[in-house]
């Protein structure tokens, strides 16, 4: 008894002195991470204040950039885009662990930190892809503008938009936030196509150029965040127009109380605008995808969306067409740009709810869960 009383008394008397020693040596260490991390969230809110860094739209649309998107070759204002967007999730940390959260949720965990590593490295370069395709179509000359959208951006199954548009109901043309997204209203305008688009602009001044180029080209604009856009888009189908509208568009969905379907493995509510549409126009429904062919080549796919072997059984046309893009987004991953607003359907880490309990969902999360509602095939 005594003995072991000594050698726990020695053990605790080492100890304290040990703790002592390390704790007096500790302090320079700790000292200087501390510094350093104070210092990198000072330059993060500097940067966040200066750049206006609300999220990468906002961002990689500073004022500053007009000149490099407008003046200098598509090649070397991508790599420069693809530096600026590096930067941006570097700092925006929540932004690109959100992203990844939904990859491993959708795609399953990566083998290994390298295959993760790429997985992220493609997804990345996706996005900034689809921002340089914007801001290039944004800040070009508006002949070189026709030029690439007329001898760089083919279409397949042209024929079915001509036969929709042949029956004089209009036609609801229905993309999703996916490839080159950006070249599929110039490849239909400049070929004379009676085009209606519904977009919404981060910034003014890019309203203001499209605006004017829309204007040239034919094309009608409408403001989804507009009160009476849905009166104005059946107005525009009754004029016998396409209206380009996106279905994946997730902060715009007006959900039914009580339907839910499954997108990407997910059950999401299920937005009623695009039925409702459907129905009050008795429009043509189709879908077009523009994917990127390689060596700045685009193909804009049109399809029918009832008929597609992936949306067999599915009556409404938000199901029909989610079914539809979920094929071709886990067919290729990074060509889709919207994972962010994924997240909220995703259970997280119980570690990151505790941590974090500030954050935003656009939909209550447990009114969607699976048997909470009917669900939908």
């Amino acid at each position: 008894m005594s003995v072991s009383n000594s050698g726990g008394t020695i053990k605790l008397a080492l100890g304290r002195s040990l703790g002592g020693v390390s704790s007096k040596a500790r302090p320079k260490s700790e000292g200087r991470d501390s510094l350093a991390r104070r210092f990198r969230s000072w330059m993060i809110t500097l940067l966040k204040d200066r750049l206006q860094l609300k999220d990468i739209s906002s961002f990689l649309q500073l004022p500053c950039n007009t000149w490099i998107f407008g003046t200098l070759p598509p090649w070397l204002s991508k790599l420069y885009l693809r530096a600026l967007g590096a930067m941006y999730f570097n700092i925006a940390t929540k932004d690109r662990e959100a992203i990844q959260h939904s990859l491993e949720g959708t795609l399953g965990e990566a083998d290994s930190p390298r295959q993760a590593k790429r997985r992220w490295a493609k997804t990345r370069g996706g996005i900034l892809d689809h921002y340089h395709e914007k801001l290039y179509l944004a800040f070009k000359s508006y002949p070189t503008i026709r030029n690439n959208c007329l001898k760089r951006v083919s279409i397949r199954n042209q024929e079915l938009l001509d036969q929709a548009l042949s029956e004089g109901r209009g036609v609801i043309l229905i993309t999703g936030h996916y490839g080159a997204l950006e070249f599929l209203p110039g490849a239909l305008a400049f070929r004379d196509y009676p085009l209606s688009v519904m977009v919404h602009c981060k910034t003014p001044r890019l309203k203001a150029i499209l605006e004017e180029r829309a204007a040239g080209a034919g094309t009608e604009l409408m403001d989804p965040k507009s009160g009476e856009v849905f009166f104005t888009a059946l107005d525009h189908l009754k004029r016998g127009r396409i209206v380009v509208t996106q279905c994946d568009e997730i902060n715009m969905w007006r959900p039914y109380k009580d339907k839910t379907t499954q997108f990407l493995g997910h059950t999401v509510p299920l937005d009623r605008s695009m039925d409702i549409l459907a129905r009050k126009s008795k429009a043509v429904v189709l879908m077009g995808l523009v994917h990127r062919r390689g060596g700045r080549r685009y193909e804009l796919e049109l399809l029918s969306p009832a008929k597609h072997p992936a949306a067999q059984g599915a009556k409404q046309v938000s199901v029909q067409c989610l079914s539809v893009l979920t094929e071709y987004i886990l067919e290729q991953p990074d060509h889709w740009y919207e994972w962010k607003k994924l997240t909220q359907f995703i259970p997280a880490p119980q570690e990151a709810v505790n941590a974090d309990k500030t954050t935003e969902r656009i939909f209550d999360p447990l009114a969607f869960q699976p048997g909470g509602v009917p669900q939908l095939g």
